[in-house]
């Protein structure tokens, strides 16, 4: 059986740590390949590559889930005989519509590890796999599972081993230090999964260690990368250790609750430019964040972030669309935060 991981890319400096985790902790199978396209690849081109695997595995995002559904349908129009896999955030929780397209064969819902190993091991018959979506003489069958994958067992997993070394400079590396987020903002996917699970030390810092090495951005996929201040300050420690020129980093961090001993270690030790901060403000307006479960102090957020501008480059967060949130209200957030002159102010919906 020949399997093909992949994804489309907003641009090719993007890169999908997902399915390189999932070919690494599953490499040894036959038949199992990898490789990523963009959104913007020619949709025959990459039909025209995938025409020859007996199952292709997208990996879905907001950003690629209508370009991703165009390719599976000219896939199909080559080879009927293709079954499609679908994963990842943006047909994890929304999934009733998506199965019903019918080029759309099963559908893993959630975390991947364990149930993409399990599809592997038992297909074709894939009766018990884990959170499973599926069809079956029409009827479309889920398969839950309350299944968590032990992220200790990433332990000796290099994401980045099957890329070649030269091409990974100028593009934007992911890695993550821990899954889940203990907020509850009813906005966001990430709140669904409360229990935080720290990756092991050592292996954060072997792949740390490798893309300072071989790559230029490096961005943590952490939700709130500071909730751990010894954690954030060792991380921050070993980089300032082993960073090469032109290392950057980017945390997304919650900044109304950024620990004092963080602030003076930043303010005392990180040289200008080496960090970059992404804060998720959202919303000033309180009845709002209330509404979506969500405990900010805007005045704290807006004190730090002065603290930190002269150190730190900032990404500012805006959502238009929370309830309780009007016009006037998105006016006023939009201006106050605009007042603290961040690099990058991003407007999302």
């Amino acid at each position: 059986m020949r399997v093909l991981l992949t994804t489309l890319n907003a641009k090719y400096i993007h890169v999908n740590l997902a399915i390189r985790i999932l070919y690494e902790l599953n490499r040894d199978r036959k038949g199992l390949e990898w490789k990523e396209f963009t959104i913007k690849e020619d949709k025959d081109e990459v039909a025209d590559f995938c025409k020859e695997f007996d199952v292709i595995a997208f990996s879905c995002y907001i950003w690629n889930i209508t370009q991703t559904l165009e390719v599976i349908k000219r896939i199909k129009a080559l080879n009927p005989k293709i079954k499609i896999l679908l994963g990842g955030p943006e047909v994890s929780y929304d999934w009733d519509d998506v199965i019903s397209i019918p080029e759309v064969d099963y559908i893993i819902v959630g975390e991947g590890e364990i149930p993409f190993t399990e599809f592997l091991d038992q297909y074709p018959n894939i009766e018990s796999v884990s959170n499973l979506v599926r069809k079956e003489n029409g009827n479309v069958i889920h398969t839950p599972k309350s299944v968590s994958f032990d992220v200790k067992d990433l332990a000796t997993i290099m994401p980045y081993r099957n890329d070649a070394p030269e091409t990974l400079a100028n593009r934007v590396l992911y890695i993550e230090t821990s899954r889940g987020c203990p907020y509850k903002c009813e906005f966001c996917l990430a709140s669904l999964d409360n229990k935080v699970r720290y990756l092991p030390m050592e292996n954060i810092k072997a792949t740390l260690l490798y893309l300072m090495e071989h790559g230029r951005v490096v961005k943590f996929l952490d939700r709130t990368f500071n909730i751990k201040k010894d954690f954030t300050l060792e991380i921050f420690n070993f980089i300032l250790d082993n960073h090469k020129p032109g290392n950057v980093f980017q945390f997304e961090i919650t900044a109304d609750i950024l620990h004092p001993e963080i602030i003076k270690f930043i303010n005392e030790k990180v040289p200008v430019g080496l960090f970059r901060f992404e804060i998720g403000i959202q919303t000033v307006n309180q009845k709002a964040n209330l509404e979506v479960s969500r405990k900010q102090s805007f005045d704290k957020t807006k004190g730090i972030i002065q603290q930190l501008s002269s150190k730190i480059e900032m990404h500012l967060d805006l959502i238009v669309g929370l309830p309780l949130d009007y016009w006037a209200d998105i006016k006023f957030s939009f201006e106050e935060v605009f007042k603290l002159f961040a690099p990058e102010l991003q407007l999302g919906f």
